[in-house]
């Protein structure tokens, strides 16, 4: 078996990986069940970034795309909405990982999950593998 990277992530990094799990999750999701699940994951997520940005005087994510990304459930959680959510997601991870690399990763991470027949609750076993060839190659 490979070795993990021993290295943690900060705090931004973290964010970064939640709100990227987090806008695949939403991304995938095929059934309302699903659907929801991921909704509240991505709510979670927005909830503890705001507070995290706040105490810390981060830039990002900033005041509006925290506000769309909560509100998204009380104004109706129609495909257009959703899929700006996926894209405010993706963007502000983008941002707090602070490199082009999140991006790559999150392909090869979805790669792998498609490779290994959709299994769910795996995420963070392939982003941190996606991450390692990533890294290495």
């Amino acid at each position: 078996m490979a070795h993990l990277p021993t290295e943690r992530l900060t705090l931004a990094e973290t964010g970064a990986l939640a709100l990227s799990l987090a806008a695949g999750d939403l991304d995938r999701a095929e059934d309302t069940a699903t659907f929801l699940k991921a909704l509240e994951r991505n709510q979670r997520v927005w909830r503890t970034l705001a507070h995290i940005a706040a105490s810390r005087a981060w830039q990002f994510p900033n005041e509006r795309q925290v506000a769309y990304a909560l509100s998204t459930v009380d104004k109706g959680a129609n495909d257009a909405r959703i899929s700006a959510l996926i894209d405010i997601n993706r963007e502000v991870s983008n941002i707090l990982a602070h490199g082009d690399d999140i991006a790559r990763i999150r392909d090869r991470a979805y790669a792998i999950w498609e490779e290994r027949g959709h299994p769910q609750g795996q995420d963070m076993e392939h982003w941190l593998l996606a991450e390692m060839e990533v890294s290495s190659g």
